[in-house]
């Protein structure tokens, strides 16, 4: 009976880092997932506002400009160069500046590609650590059958630890028999040619292991293995019958029973086999209460489709995640592979229907597009100047339309490519991202409106008090005013000449 070594996964980053942490705390993968999301777009918030707000802006200027472009784009349609100077010129006259929002943009672009990293290794570091699991669960089974101490027999995290240099100085001592100190069972040894036996009062198993002497008279031991005590099984004590360690019991026709109390008609199998039996229903369900399920999809750290299953196949997991040597790419190079196909068998011997099974359905898949259409739809309706009038033919128009279907593709496939975890992310981060958007655009409305409300206020101002100088001007400038009036009034209107001829036949 062999233990299976699996190496405890790394997570990588500190991103992955943050992600497990948020799963742990919230019990669950994809609450962790969603308040990931929504911190990582708290921490974008202010570079998405930056980035909107000077979009909309642009917006409104460049209606404002539009009189003017329409006009040039007649003007210049022969000519795209010359267009272009003179629309350059109207941006600076008009204070439209075309970079304001890349900064923010290309800062939020960088924290989305670092997020998509983040997801592929945690989903990389996930499915390896679901095996780590279940091969713990798988050799606890092993590990349980030996009474352990704080001395010989240990254990040691995820593992059992034996402590061969002591025992063998005790057996060289004559002691074969001896019980730990402050412990109330007894270890037992046994040797044979170059071979130890370990076992205690209680175990079903015995720790076996090989030596070879060294110069100088030393130990050097070779692999260990475990073997099944013939009369293991039927231990008063057996802690395959005890309450505390029930899960080592097999299930037959839905009733859980020990080996001594099924019958041969019942239970064919012979001891390791029934070992075998319990170890493998232990490492299934393990990985079945993983907390990987989310709504209709089985495994959250594999992508939603029905192509794909919960549990990779043997060649695709060892692909993903083994370890890749030689070669000029990702894709090339010799592997070597994170575990045996016969481990691998075992530990999924009892998750045939999770091998076989639909990991989904690609709802979250059309969900990623339909999103990020919705978010086109939005963006492409505040940008619309933009697109009309950048070019003089008003192909950026056509271009945006392009992209507004582009985009949903692109992210479709992102979402095929990647993982359910993945897609949740990006499906929540498409909403939010929407929602802000309509939001800024609605905040930028407010305060330009406001704006130009005040510089007419301003105008009207302006206006007012020349006319109020005008009337407060001194009496004796508004007489002599009035006089040269008069006489402007008379010559022009012949009233002069009148005068003259009263003044005549006054004299």
């Amino acid at each position: 009976m062999s233990i299976i070594n699996l190496t405890a996964p790394e997570t990588g980053n500190f991103l992955v880092d943050i992600i497990l942490w948020l799963v742990t705390v919230t019990s669950s993968v994809a609450a962790g997932v969603i308040l990931f999301t929504v911190i990582l777009k708290l921490i974008t918030l202010p570079f998405d506002f930056m980035s909107r707000f000077s979009m909309r802006k642009n917006s409104i200027k460049m209606e404002e400009m539009r009189p003017e472009l329409e006009k040039l784009q007649v003007q210049y349609a022969d000519n795209k160069d010359l267009y272009n100077q003179k629309m350059m010129a109207l941006y600076k006259k008009n204070g439209y500046s075309m970079f304001g929002a890349c900064l923010p943009t290309i800062l939020t672009l960088i924290i989305f590609i670092v997020a998509v990293t983040a997801f592929n290794d945690y989903s990389k570091y996930q499915n390896v650590r679901y095996f780590y699991d279940m091969s713990v669960s798988y050799n606890n089974v092993i590990y349980a059958g030996l009474d352990t101490d704080s001395e010989y027999i240990v254990r040691n995290g995820d593992s059992l630890y034996i402590d061969m240099d002591k025992i063998s100085a005790k057996y060289d001592a004559g002691e074969t028999e001896f019980v730990p100190e402050g412990e109330d069972h007894t270890v037992y040894i046994e040797k044979t040619d170059n071979k130890f036996l370990v076992y205690t009062t209680n175990s079903y198993v015995k720790y076996q292991r090989g030596f070879s002497v060294a110069e100088g008279g030393s130990k050097v031991y070779g692999a260990e293995e475990y073997l099944l005590r013939s009369d293991g099984l039927g231990l008063e004590n057996n802690p395959l019958a005890s309450e505390e360690n029930n899960y080592l019991k097999i299930t037959v026709d839905g009733e859980s029973k020990v080996f001594s109390d099924v019958s041969a008609g019942e239970s064919p199998m012979s001891g390791e086999d029934f070992i075998l039996d319990i170890r493998q229903t232990k490492a299934a369900e393990t990985f079945r209460n993983n907390g990987s399920k989310f709504l209709w999809v089985k495994n959250i750290w594999v992508t939603d489709s029905a192509m794909a299953h919960p549990i990779e196949s043997y060649t695709e997991f060892n692909n993903k995640h083994g370890k890749r040597e030689g070669g000029s790419c990702s894709c090339s190079g010799t592997v070597t592979p994170v575990m045996a196909e016969g481990d691998y068998n075992n530990l999924t011997a009892k998750l045939g229907e999770e091998k076989t099974q639909p990991n989904g359905y690609f709802i979250l898949v059309a969900l990623t597009a339909g999103i990020s259409l919705l978010t086109q739809l939005v963006m492409s309706k505040s940008q619309k100047a933009q697109m009309e009038l950048q070019t003089v033919d008003g192909k950026g128009a056509q271009t945006q339309k392009i992209m507004m279907w582009m985009m949903p593709i692109m992210m479709a496939i992102f979402a095929f490519m990647y993982t359910a975890a993945f897609s949740i992310y990006i499906v929540l981060s498409s909403l939010i991202s929407m929602l802000t958007t309509i939001g800024i655009n609605k905040i930028a409305d407010i305060k330009f409106k406001n704006k130009k409300d005040e510089q007419n206020i301003t105008h009207s101002r302006v206006y007012t008090p020349k006319e109020d100088e005008k009337k407060k001007e001194s009496p004796k400038k508004d007489k002599k005013k009035k006089v040269q009036d008069a006489e402007k009034g008379d010559f022009l209107s012949g009233e002069a000449d009148k005068k003259k001829h009263i003044r005549g036949r006054l004299k």
